[in-house]
C-alpha cells in the first residue's frame, strides 16, 4: 500500500511539482527537517558548535567518518581558544557535544575495543558521525561564503556546453544499452547520472540568468560608480555580442539532441535503467538513496520546454533584454547629466577668465550676488526679491473631518412687565381668585366650604388644597394670601357632576390686609 506523505513528496519533486504543491505538498519540506538546525544559528555558542561540526565535516572528506572524541577535542581545540581569552578546557567541550547530541545534529556510539569494564566510563571509547542532515546544512552554509567571496557562478556557455557534451554522452550510451537486459547495472547508473547531471545543468543556466537579470535591476535602482559602469557595460557588450550568439548556435545543437532523447526507444531504454537501479537499491537500501522516479520522468520534457524556441531559455532572455533596455536608459540619462554640469563649469571658467582681465578696482558685484545667492524656491507663485517681499500666505482653516455633535439651545425667555413668580406663588394667587370667586363669592370676610359652588372636579381638588394649606404648617402657606381656615364638627358632602366629596365643615376667614399686609404680588 502507498504512503500518502510518500507519493505527495514523489509528485512535488516530479513533473507534476506545481500541482502537487498547490495541493500544500510543499509542507513536507520542513516537516521532516531538524529544527534543532535553526538552533545552531541562534544559539549563544553557536560559533563553538559549528567549528565543532565543520571539523568533523573536514574529517568526513578526509575518509574519516567516525573519529574518536579525542581526536575531535584536539582538532578543535585551536580554533575555540582563538575566539575567546579562556582556555578551551575539555569539561566545556564534552558539555558542547552533548549539546549537539541532544539536537540530533550528531551521533555516537561504543568503540567496544576501548572498553575495559562494565564500570569505563571515559569518554575516549566514543566514536561521533555527522548526521547527513546535518552536513549538508554545514556544506551550504559553505557554499554561501564562497558565494561572499566570489558572487559570480558559472559561465553560462560553459553551461551550455557542458549541457550539449552530456546530452552526446547520454544518447551514446543509450545506443550501446541492450533491451531487456537487466544485468547492465554500470551502464544504467550511468545514463541516469547524465541524465540528472543535465537536469542541474540547466538549473544552473537558469540560476546564472536570473542572477545576471537581478544585477541589472539592482543597477537601475541603486547609485553606482565610475568602476561599477565600467563592469557593466563590459558584461553587457560580453552578453550582446558573445553570449547570445553562443546560445542560439548552441541551441540548434540541443534541441535536435532532445528530439532524439524523446524517441519511444530511448525512453524504453531509460525505463530499463529506473528498473535496474530500483533493484539494485532495494537489494542494499542502506547503502544506496532511492531514486527520484516521478522526477526522471519529467526531466527530457522539462528540457525541450526549456531549451525550445520561444521557450523559458528565450523568456529568461527577454527579460534580461528588458533590463538592459533600462540600463542603457539610466546611462544616457546619467551622460546627459554630466554634460549639462560640464557645460556649467566651462561657462564658469569662461568668466572667472574673463574676470581676471578686468581692473583690480573693479567687482562684477551683480554677477558674485546671482552667483552666491540662494536658489529661488521655484513652486513660490509670489515674486519677491531682496527689495520687495511677497503678500503672506493666508492662513488655512482646518477643516475637521469628525461631524460634531449638533447643539440645541432653549429660546430665550420673553421678558414681561412683572416681576418673576415662582410657581408656588403662582398656585396661591390661583387659590386666592377661586376663594374669591367661589367660596366667598362676596364682600363677606367668612364663609363656609359648604356654600361654596362646585363645578366640575377641579373644584374638589382646590377644596383639598385649601385645606392642606390652612392646616399643615399652622396655615403658613394660606396665610400669605391673607386666608386662615377654621374647622367645624359638621360633616359636609360635596359635588362636583358625577364626583363627591365628603369632609369635616371647614370655615374660610379672610384677614384684613390693613393688618396682615398682603404677601403676595396682587395682579388686580
Amino acid at each position: 500500500m502507498t504512503n500518502p506523505a510518500h507519493q505527495e513528496k514523489s509528485q512535488l519533486l516530479g513533473a507534476e511539482a506545481q500541482s502537487a504543491f498547490e495541493q500544500g505538498a510543499g509542507r513536507h519540506l520542513i516537516t521532516s527537517r531538524n529544527r534543532q538546525l535553526g538552533s545552531l544559528l541562534s544559539s549563544e555558542r553557536g560559533i563553538y558548535y559549528t567549528q565543532i561540526l565543520y571539523r568533523m565535516l573536514m574529517f568526513k572528506r578526509e575518509h574519516e567518518l567516525e573519529p574518536l572524541y579525542e581526536d575531535i577535542f584536539q582538532a578543535v581545540r585551536p580554533a575555540q581558544n582563538t575566539i575567546e581569552s579562556g582556555d578551551y578546557t575539555s569539561q566545556q567541550f564534552r558539555t558542547d557535544m552533548a549539546q549537539l547530541a541532544e539536537w540530533d545534529l550528531v551521533h555516537f556510539r561504543i568503540e567496544k575495543e576501548r572498553l575495559r569494564g562494565y564500570r569505563d566510563n571515559r569518554k575516549r571509547k566514543f566514536r561521533y558521525t555527522l548526521t547527513d542532515e546535518c552536513a549538508r546544512f554545514i556544506e551550504w552554509l559553505e557554499s554561501r561564503l564562497a558565494d561572499d567571496l566570489e558572487e559570480r557562478g558559472h559561465d553560462t556557455r560553459d553551461l551550455l556546453q557542458e549541457v550539449c557534451g552530456s546530452l552526446n554522452e547520454l544518447l551514446r550510451l543509450l545506443h550501446h544499452l541492450r533491451r531487456d537486459d537487466d544485468s547492465q547495472g554500470d551502464s544504467a547508473r550511468r545514463i541516469i547520472f547524465q541524465l540528472f547531471k543535465i537536469e542541474d545543468l540547466t538549473r544552473a543556466i537558469t540560476a546564472g540568468l536570473i542572477e545576471f537579470n537581478g544585477r541589472l535591476l539592482q543597477f537601475i535602482i541603486q547609485s553606482y560608480n565610475i568602476a561599477e559602469i565600467k563592469a557593466i557595460i563590459s558584461e553587457l557588450d560580453t552578453y550582446v555580442h558573445s553570449f547570445l550568439s553562443q546560445v542560439y548556435a548552441l541551441r540548434r545543437e540541443i534541441i535536435p539532441l532532445i528530439t532524439r532523447l524523446q524517441q519511444e526507444q530511448n525512453q524504453n531504454k531509460l525505463d530499463l535503467c529506473t528498473r535496474i537501479m530500483e533493484a539494485e537499491r532495494l537489494r542494499s537500501p542502506h547503502l544506496l538513496q532511492g531514486m527520484r522516479e516521478a522526477a526522471r520522468v519529467g526531466i527530457v520534457a522539462g528540457l525541450h520546454s526549456f531549451y525550445i524556441e520561444n521557450g523559458k531559455l528565450d523568456q529568461l532572455h527577454q527579460r534580461i533584454g528588458a533590463s538592459v533596455l533600462k540600463v542603457w536608459q539610466k546611462l544616457r540619462s546619467h551622460l546627459r547629466e554630466l554634460e549639462r554640469k560640464n557645460n556649467r563649469l566651462q561657462d564658469l571658467q569662461s568668466r572667472i577668465n574673463e574676470i581676471t582681465t578686468l581692473p583690480e578696482d573693479h567687482a562684477p558685484q551683480a554677477f558674485m550676488a546671482n552667483l552666491l545667492a540662494p536658489a529661488h524656491r521655484y513652486s513660490d507663485p509670489h515674486y519677491w526679491d531682496e527689495h520687495e517681499k511677497a503678500s503672506p500666505p493666508e492662513p488655512r482653516r482646518r477643516v475637521s473631518m469628525k461631524e460634531a455633535v449638533k447643539h440645541s439651545y432653549l429660546p430665550r425667555k420673553q421678558q414681561a412687565d412683572r416681576p418673576v413668580q415662582s410657581m408656588d406663588e403662582a398656585r396661591l394667587t390661583d387659590m386666592a381668585t377661586w376663594l374669591a370667586q367661589a367660596i366667598m363669592r362676596g364682600s363677606s370676610d367668612q364663609a363656609k366650604v359648604s356654600q361654596g359652588q362646585f363645578i366640575d372636579y377641579s373644584d374638589l381638588r382646590k377644596v383639598m388644597d385649601l385645606a392642606q394649606a390652612g392646616y399643615l404648617d399652622n396655615g403658613r402657606r394660606l396665610d400669605r394670601i391673607d386666608y386662615q381656615l377654621t374647622d367645624d364638627s359638621d360633616v359636609i358632602h360635596l359635588t362636583a357632576g358625577e364626583q363627591a366629596l365628603s369632609l369635616r365643615e371647614i370655615i374660610v376667614q379672610q384677614k384684613s390686609p390693613a393688618l396682615t399686609g398682603n404677601k403676595l404680588w396682587n395682579p388686580n
